[in-house]
């Protein structure tokens, strides 16, 4: 006879609203030891800042690690406010951007609200606003055939929150800031310009300084990708005094361990190094473009760390893409909508771009 504990199915005590749910889907991880080239994800190739390591000898020395981290990451915080301005207590620190997203969705987001945003766009908006389990409702408004943002359409649109991926990925896209600024002030709910990109823009391209001036706007950023920091898990948020506040009171306890709060900070305060590292990403990107493009691929501008490519007429973007993975070429193809007729290439080191192209070379 089956025992009690075998026959146990814990599927019926999980909430009916989860059953037919769809999490989040990440692009490939493949082993720390792997010689896998990995172009998928967005990935900094360049290593962080040099002076991490000394502060983390710090943190050890002092038996720091034995003692609670600073709530508010107060330091972090105010290294922030003061390149933009602000005050402090406008900029809520959190365990990668993502939770800062989550935060967003869990204070305001309630039954019936709608969420509109662009698509294609970051894929964890829709997957947030269903996470909600109150019947929320998701308004994808297309892109332009251009893949620009469909401002007319955006602007009349009604909902509680507008979210958009500014420069937006998966294309790369870069919206000028003009009609941006126009879309929040026509927009009746909040706003969210999610800048995880934003470092890797030409120009003053981020909407944070106009956190004053539009207090329906909200801006996060994360260290994963321009910091070299995607391991670590450390982003944020800004808004208003008053939103903030808002969004605070659902943060977990201590929600950044302080390691992470002091590789963080070291990393931010290192600026000489980032323009390094950054420039390097930038050259590459814009050599790896001209080549793609020497094959055939048609790439529009990009403001981000990665390159949105459209291969040329009779040639496959899920052939190249499972072609590169058999010799262990990582990048990244989505099935669905536009994105289906695009493989994303992130910027590796000249090394692996080198070798990206050589074998794009041979497969079209």
């Amino acid at each position: 006879m089956a025992s009690k504990e075998n026959q146990f199915d814990p599927k019926l005590f999980v909430r009916k609203e989860l059953l037919n749910f769809s999490p989040y889907t990440p692009g490939e991880q493949p082993g720390l030891t792997t010689s896998t080239i990995k172009l998928n994800t967005n990935e900094n190739p360049y290593p962080p800042s040099p002076k991490i390591q000394k502060a983390i000898e710090e943190v050890i020395e002092k038996g720091l690690l034995r003692k609670y981290p600073n709530y508010h990451a107060r330091k972090l915080q105010e290294l922030i406010a003061k390149d933009y301005d602000l005050d402090p207590n406008q900029i809520l620190v959190t365990n990668g951007s993502d939770e800062a997203l989550r935060l967003l969705f869990q204070t305001f987001i309630g039954p019936g609200d709608t969420v509109v945003a662009p698509d294609p766009t970051y894929s964890y908006y829709p997957v947030l606003t269903e996470q909600m389990m109150v019947g929320a409702k998701y308004k994808a408004v297309p892109v332009l055939e251009n893949l620009h943002f469909d401002f007319d359409t955006l602007k009349k649109s009604e909902g509680k929150l507008l979210c958009f991926a500014h420069p937006n990925a998966p294309t790369g896209i870069e919206e000028p800031k003009e009609k941006l600024l126009d879309l929040i002030r026509s927009f009746p709910g909040l706003v969210l310009s999610d800048e995880a990109y934003i470092d890797f823009t030409d120009g003053n391209a981020s909407l944070m300084p106009e956190i004053k001036h539009h207090p329906n706007l909200l801006v996060s950023r994360t260290f994963s990708k321009s910091y070299a920091l995607a391991g670590l898990r450390v982003g944020y948020i800004v808004s208003s005094l008053e939103t903030i506040s808002w969004i605070r009171k659902l943060k977990d306890s201590y929600n950044v361990g302080i390691i992470d709060q002091v590789i963080a900070e070291t990393s931010y305060e290192d600026k000489e190094y980032f323009q390094e590292k950054r420039k390097l990403v930038l050259s590459e990107r814009s050599r790896l473009k001209t080549n793609l493009e020497s094959l055939g691929f048609t790439i529009p501008n990009s403001s981000t760390n990665f390159l949105f490519c459209k291969p040329k007429q009779g040639i496959s973007p899920e052939h190249l893409y499972l072609s590169l993975k058999e010799k262990n070429i990582l990048i990244r193809y989505f099935s669905y909508g536009i994105c289906k007729e695009f493989i994303r290439i992130t910027i590796g080191t000249k090394e692996e771009n080198d070798i990206l192209f050589q074998s794009l070379k041979d497969l079209v």
